[in-house]
């Protein structure tokens, strides 16, 4: 659950499972390998097949990296389309700014070169105000304090819920609103980031109800104040 400078670990991301419904939450760079390392960890092997929604927070590396390596996987070898979700202004700049360069122009089998956009790689959705629907999950979002659009998300299934900061500096407000799930995971990293003295002095109540992802090679995982999400892990909300 490292952050974009991690030796240690792949970048934050997350994998949900609703009643046959899988969402991935980011698409950092080594996807393929982070999706096939939660087979050996002992969980059920996960591979870019079996990822059809997929919702971008932001536009930094560590967030959107392995997107092209998802985006062209399914069009080679799998032959179907992501659904691909975000809030307007990251889905503005997503083709543009991070993966046109390398998608747009391909060729075909007698070597005559095509144009393409995202679309042809995905089914673009936005997110948008009172929820969105993804199979039985309901994804809501609230802007973050971060250097470009970013978007924090709260989740709902049928019975529980749970949400993600993404990244964003510290903000009350914020916690709050992810405090209304049943768990929460909350970043913090150095710069224009949470400061881990800022967590740690929020209520007990709110702290239990938190999991750290995005910290620092430095961060000690086993002497953190709040309980770190680690790689692998697996929370069963009911």
């Amino acid at each position: 659950m490292g952050d974009a400078f991690t030796t240690r670990y792949f970048n934050a991301c997350l994998l949900i499972e609703a009643e046959g419904t899988r969402v991935l939450i980011d698409a950092p760079p080594a996807l393929a390998r982070a999706l096939g390392d939660l087979g050996e960890r002992g969980g059920e092997r996960v591979g870019l097949d079996d990822i059809d929604h997929v919702v971008v927070t932001h536009l930094h590396g560590d967030h959107v990296g392995g997107l092209e390596q998802l985006l062209f996987w399914r069009r080679f070898v799998t032959g179907r389309k992501a659904a691909l979700y975000a809030i307007p202004e990251v889905l503005a700049g997503l083709w543009e700014t991070r993966l046109k360069g390398g998608m747009e122009i391909l060729m075909n089998e007698r070597f005559e070169s095509q144009t393409l956009t995202l679309e042809d790689y995905a089914d673009v959705l936005p997110l948008g105000p009172g929820g969105t629907a993804i199979g039985p999950l309901l994804v809501d979002f609230r802007r973050t304090l971060h250097h470009i659009p970013t978007s924090a998300l709260r989740i709902r299934g049928r019975a529980s819920s749970f949400a993600y900061s993404a990244d964003t500096a510290f903000d009350p407000a914020l916690i709050a609103w992810l405090g209304e799930a049943d768990l929460f995971f909350h970043e913090t990293n150095l710069g224009i980031h949470t400061p881990l003295a800022s967590l740690a002095a929020l209520p007990e109540t709110t702290r239990r109800k938190m999991r750290l992802i995005h910290y620092p090679d430095f961060h000690s995982v086993e002497e953190s104040p709040i309980e770190c999400a680690r790689e692998g892990q697996r929370y069963d909300l009911g």
